[in-house]
């Protein structure tokens, strides 16, 4: 269903790209409490740098995710449950996941066989220097118009088992006029976002849709209220990764409304080094190295 498929590349959207915005703010590592905040205006020429280096200290992690779809209709009787188990490594600082099963049931066969092959496929596209400049430069332009869109305001610090953290309150610059749907998309955001102040990584976002956004042409829309949740967990090592992406509202499509839920967490993250000129996937249960 088209609200479905809708879900889950939005939260990618917003996981990279608020990543990526806030991933420039560091400081020393004792951080008085009467020390300025950061003005995220400033940092903008750091954002994509930073970035970077987060995203290759993340290629040494192994990672399993579990993920779920539930779609009911407008009266909430639910219609379809789906669940995955993956895979999850970088290449090249390009997340990718290999499926391993679908409710339960492992892929074999033909299905195993395609989802290597798209898998292979995918480390190979960004193996290719050609291919990753325009995912970069993708992710570039993403986090130029985050920039544009939103506006932070309403910043304090506060501190979590030692450690100084950022956040502020998000919503829609007015003086920003959106015209694509993924403008439209950030333009609508509203809620808080939480910051290691050390590190500049993204500890929590939580936001929502403050109005309807018109999806399909004039044939269907995101309801207000639709909401997003994201958290990242800081890794023994100092690598954060996330651990959890959310989103649950509803959409209009044609001639029927759905409620839709997704959830995806990321556990059992473990060290091992991918090569990103291989053409296949690092086997499951690999030790990691010494």
């Amino acid at each position: 269903m088209p609200c479905c498929r809708i879900s889950r590349p939005v939260a990618g959207l917003i996981t990279v790209v608020i990543s990526l915005w806030f991933a420039a703010i560091a400081a020393a590592e004792n951080i008085p409490p009467n020390a300025p905040l950061p003005d995220p205006k400033q940092i903008k020429d750091r954002v994509l740098e930073t970035e970077r280096k987060a995203v290759k200290d993340k290629e040494r992690y192994l990672c399993e995710v579990h993920d779920e779809t539930d779609e009911a209709d407008a009266k909430g009787k639910p219609l379809r449950h789906e669940t995955t188990e993956s895979e999850q490594f970088y290449v090249n600082g390009q997340e990718i996941e290999h499926t391993l099963s679908k409710d339960g049931q492992a892929l074999s066969g033909g299905a195993a066989k395609k989802e290597q092959e798209r898998v292979d496929k995918e480390v190979k596209k960004y193996s290719d220097p050609k291919q990753l400049k325009k995912a970069e430069q993708e992710e570039e332009k993403d986090a130029e118009l985050f920039l544009k869109a939103l506006r932070y305001t309403n910043g304090r610090r506060d501190y979590l088992d030692g450690r100084a953290v950022l956040s502020y309150d998000m919503s829609g610059d007015p003086n920003f006029h959106p015209k694509k749907l993924e403008e439209q998309l950030a333009h609508a955001l509203t809620g808080r976002i939480s910051v290691d102040e050390e590190s500049g990584e993204l500890m929590d976002l939580r936001v929502a849709t403050d109005h309807d956004i018109k999806i399909l042409g004039f044939v269907g829309n995101l309801k207000k209220g639709f909401q997003f949740h994201l958290s990242q967990k800081r890794q023994p090592d100092g690598v954060w990764m996330a651990d959890l992406v959310e989103g649950s509202g509803s959409a209009r499509a044609l001639f029927f409304n759905r409620n839709v839920r997704f959830l995806e967490r990321t556990n059992r993250c473990r060290l091992y080094n991918v090569d990103a000129t291989s053409t296949t996937t690092p086997p499951a249960n690999s030790p990691p190295p010494h």
